[in-house]
């Protein structure tokens, strides 16, 4: 089926019917994942789908549905349906309308041709390769899991003021957990490369980036509850923006006052060493598309400028809420949900110090590699509740040993503001985050 005519042919109908607004959001998928363990590989799965979304409104009563579809009836009986439950919604007295302008933002490094024709050898030699790598580096590490999946994705959007527009984007992950063992001593850790495209994977570098961290933390002890220094690297980083700081400058969280920074626009909220950058169409990351999930344009903006707040994220219908423009944030969470605001890309610009002279300045602290029950944390006041998982205890710039399971609690725009001292010029690239390593003085870390 041509999505272009699908998308006229389907609005259309929609007016038909009685719609006054009418949106149709198609995504054409292609994907292979393979799944091994240290048995061997266990799980080879493939498929192509045809979905799509549907918004209507019907004056200011709005419904959103979905589905799978195989032909032009299947999108019929969608949009029947749709404006019927949407004739029988209360209305929404925020309702403005659909976003009157689409936009296109042009694109790099996100479509790989080796990833398109999915060839799935190709999988099979990663996923091999994967399994047997681990213990030439070091006898006692293996594989435990390993995944590798691929895509093609085709978006097309269309609705009743712009006709429709398409993109193409394809994705790939390779993701490996290893266990180290060295008599009673066990650990464990993950690594992995998620992108549109193979460009940046090394797969030597990331097995040996999981092999070494797993041996570095074997025989972990606990530390005495106190207050520390905490160097946190970037994935650990990247976890706590995502799960902290996201949600409170997403524009439907601030007006629904669930966000502590509401009211706070243009004000300083971290230190003024951080940038954090929200980016739509950075080159070969995983959240890069040319438009947003309703056909607005991608974009950078600053979200936070040397520590001020200078915008919050947002779709068409918190945009008009506010009276302000689409920041070009929609995203939807399945084709038949409502769109709301999210970040893109995240991309936390580098600071002055490298990694090697931020351990050096440590008196008493720790470095974290990973965490777990980061959910825990709380982002309507900003509490921040993880356990450490892979860490090193440092003193007076020499690492000792590792760490067993120490909480790491606090307040994290104080973490963020008063208590940051250093951020490394070194950064890595965690599927839609860019981040660095970040060093936080004075903080609450439970062990024994």
């Amino acid at each position: 089926m041509d999505l272009h005519t699908l998308i006229e042919k389907g609005i259309k109908r929609a007016h038909e019917l009685g719609a006054s607004e009418a949106e149709i959001y198609v995504v054409r998928r292609v994907s292979l994942s393979l799944t091994a363990s240290g048995r061997g590989v266990e799980k080879l799965e493939s498929g192509e789908t045809l979905a799509v979304g549907v918004r209507i409104a019907v004056g200011k009563k709005v419904s959103n549905q979905g589905t799978l579809i195989s032909s032009e009836k299947d999108l019929d009986n969608l949009i029947q349906n749709t404006v019927k439950v949407a004739k029988t919604l209360p209305e929404d007295p925020q309702w403005i309308s659909l976003p009157k302008r689409y936009g296109y933002t042009q694109c790099y490094d996100i479509v790989d041709n080796k990833i398109r024709s999915l060839e799935p050898e190709m999988f099979m030699e990663l996923t091999r390769y994967g399994l047997i790598k681990p213990s030439d580096i070091d006898r006692r590490v293996s594989a435990t899991n390993i995944r590798v999946g691929g895509g093609y994705i085709v978006r097309a959007i269309g609705n009743s003021y712009n006709d429709a527009m398409v993109s193409e984007k394809t994705g790939f992950y390779f993701g490996i957990e290893v266990k180290a063992v060295d008599g009673d001593k066990e650990s464990s850790y993950s690594e992995y490369y998620w992108a549109p495209t193979t460009k940046e994977f090394d797969i030597d570098r990331v097995i040996s980036e999981a092999v070494n961290i797993s041996i570095k933390t074997l025989g972990a002890k606990q530390i005495e509850t106190g207050r520390y220094q905490v160097i946190l690297a970037p994935e650990v980083f990247s976890e706590i923006i995502s799960t902290l700081i996201v949600p409170a400058v997403r524009a439907d969280w601030v007006q629904k006052k669930r966000s502590p920074l509401q009211g706070k626009l243009y004000n300083e909220i971290f230190s003024s060493s951080l940038t954090i950058i929200d980016d739509g169409a950075t080159p070969n990351m995983v959240a890069t598309n040319p438009f947003d999930d309703e056909g607005v344009a991608t974009q950078r903006k600053a979200v936070f400028d040397r520590g001020v707040l200078t915008t919050y994220l947002y779709d068409t219908y918190t945009a008009n809420i506010d009276g302000r423009e689409s920041t070009g944030n929609a995203v939807k969470s399945g084709l038949g949900s409502a769109t709301y605001p999210d970040a893109t890309n995240i991309i936390v610009l580098p600071g002055t110090s490298n990694i090697e002279s931020m351990i050096r300045d440590i008196r008493r602290g720790i470095i974290v590699f990973s965490t777990i029950g980061g959910w825990l944390s709380n982002p309507v006041s900003g509490y921040l509740n993880t356990t450490a998982v892979n860490s090193l205890y440092i003193e007076n710039g020499e690492i000792l040993y590792p760490v067993k399971g120490a909480i790491i609690t606090g307040n994290i725009y104080e973490l963020l503001s008063k208590n940051l001292i250093a951020i490394s010029k070194e950064v890595k690239h965690y599927g839609s985050y860019i981040a660095p390593y970040i060093m936080l003085d004075n903080v609450s870390v439970a062990g024994k």
